[in-house]
């Protein structure tokens, strides 16, 4: 009888400990998933469109996305946007230890017109947010 009581207290003792090991087991598996799965971001901001101001005349950009204009010197480059609730032009230049190009920054869907100069001669462009 002894060896018998002793074996169920093995038995239950064992059976608890699997229990809690399982649960425990599965608690750290659950929070370690939720962990080692991050959530993919999504873009916000499109890549920019690189374009030559002296040869294009017409651009069609999506509105979360920018215009670089490559250009020589973009320091002496200036422009300007017809209507400004749809474009911004933004002047290159030096900016701390590199040098930015200018570039045109769409804030709403539309059509507008845009001049830039380098301060000998003037380029148009045609410019459609989508």
């Amino acid at each position: 009888m002894h060896q018998y009581a002793i074996r169920s207290t093995v038995a239950a003792v064992l059976a608890l400990a699997l229990s809690f090991n399982a649960a425990i087991g599965a608690n750290a598996s659950d929070s370690n998933t939720a962990i080692d799965q991050p959530k993919m971001a999504k873009a916000s901001v499109l890549p920019p469109k690189i374009v030559n101001p002296l040869k294009t005349k017409i651009i069609m950009v999506k509105l979360k996305s920018a215009i670089v204009l490559k250009v020589k010197n973009p320091e002496i480059w200036k422009g300007k946007v017809v209507d400004p609730k749809i474009a911004k032009f933004v002047a290159g230049g030096p900016i701390s230890a590199y040098e930015t190009y200018p570039s045109i920054v769409p804030l709403k869907k539309g059509k507008t017109t845009m001049s830039f100069t380098d301060g000998k001669k003037t380029y148009f462009l045609k410019l459609t947010v989508l």
